[in-house]
């Protein structure tokens, strides 16, 4: 009697959708992540700049500044924030200074210097004030990556009471970072 009734419940439960015995079901899948990471690199330039460097006053300040043979930024006027996945190395390079009238500015009139102990090694005397030209050249250089890597440069440009006439001038620097083998 006890074997109908058991099966008599195993039926009940059956027509209204309750399961007969309590099993732990359950289903595994797996699935993959991958790809290529590439080399990456990218220099981000903040700072308060350079921009109005050469705007001199006429207050006495513009003509010690001739006096002393320069106008001098702050040691942090451009920071370069450095990231890279791999070795790398900074380079920079100028273009032509843009004068007023036929005047032509030495592109040596401007210097510059990195001022503070980034990651890396300083390459080519960056460590002291050195002119950039209109090819790359190597400042700063690392064996491996690098995240937040802060470079502070300091801008100076040599003045001349007998060359530097009135007017405006500029100049572009075009920083390089990439990664090396």
């Amino acid at each position: 009697m006890k074997s109908v009734r058991f099966a008599f419940a195993i039926l009940a439960c059956a027509l209204i959708g309750l399961p007969v015995w309590a099993a732990d079901e359950f289903d595994e899948e797996t699935s993959g992540v991958g790809g290529t990471i590439p080399e990456l690199c990218q220099i981000v330039v903040s700072g308060t700049g350079c921009a109005s460097l050469l705007t001199l006053t006429q207050d006495g300040s513009g003509e010690v500044s001739y006096d002393q043979g320069y106008v001098e930024s702050t040691a942090n006027a451009i920071i370069l924030t450095l990231d890279a996945n791999k070795q790398w190395q900074l380079s920079g390079k100028i273009d032509t200074w843009s004068c007023p009238g036929t005047y032509n500015k030495d592109e040596d009139d401007l210097l510059i210097r990195i001022t503070n102990t980034p990651t890396g090694t300083i390459q080519n005397s960056f460590n002291a004030y050195h002119t950039l030209g209109a090819v790359n050249t190597t400042m700063l250089s690392h064996t491996a990556g690098v995240s937040n890597n802060a470079v502070n440069v300091q801008a100076r440009v040599l003045l001349d009471w007998t060359q530097d006439i009135p007017g405006p001038y500029s100049i572009t620097i075009t920083w390089t970072m990439e990664t090396t083998t």
